[in-house]
């Protein structure tokens, strides 16, 4: 269902990233992965992170990270491990299984991206992506934002 924000144009951005969102999210989850996982995944695939860092990068609370970390970790996607100099860090790690997962899945992943912009040409996407990026600044910041300073504390689905 289309939201209804008393703004047509909001209601249309809203619903669009909903159904990429949505769309994403079961074709990851065909693979046994979720998009919350996904990108928790790709997070890690250049450097460890801390959960802080994961959950500022999720735009997550602390717990859901915990959360999909737990369904990762159980599978051996990913492990905590120690910070090498703070022991109030608990770092996060890709593994090996987990770095094939993310491979496999970033396929899936891409060609859903190219599909859900495939009736725009490459112009219209430049624009569209600077039209959405203008947007984004101009938007207010979340109250968890703007008070803390911090990450946005919206929840995702866990167990990744």
């Amino acid at each position: 269902m289309r939201p209804d924000t008393g703004n047509d144009l909001v209601d249309a951005i809203l619903h669009a990233a909903h159904r990429i969102r949505t769309a994403a999210d079961a074709d990851l989850r065909k693979g046994g992965l979720s998009l919350p996982g996904y990108k928790l995944l790709k997070a890690l695939a250049r450097e460890d992170r801390s959960m802080r860092e994961i959950s500022d990068v999720l735009h997550v609370s602390p717990r859901t990270v915990t959360d999909i970390i737990d369904g990762l970790e159980a599978r051996d996607l990913v492990v905590r491990c120690a910070h090498p100099s703070d022991r109030r860090v608990t770092l996060l790690h890709l593994t090996e299984a987990g770095a094939v997962r993310l491979a496999e899945a970033a396929v899936g992943a891409e060609q859903a991206s190219d599909a859900a912009i495939s009736a725009l040409g490459e112009e219209e996407q430049r624009i569209l992506r600077g039209l959405l990026a203008r947007v984004a600044v101009s938007a207010p910041p979340s109250p968890d934002r703007a008070s803390a300073g911090g990450s946005d504390h919206r929840t995702a689905t866990p167990r990744g």
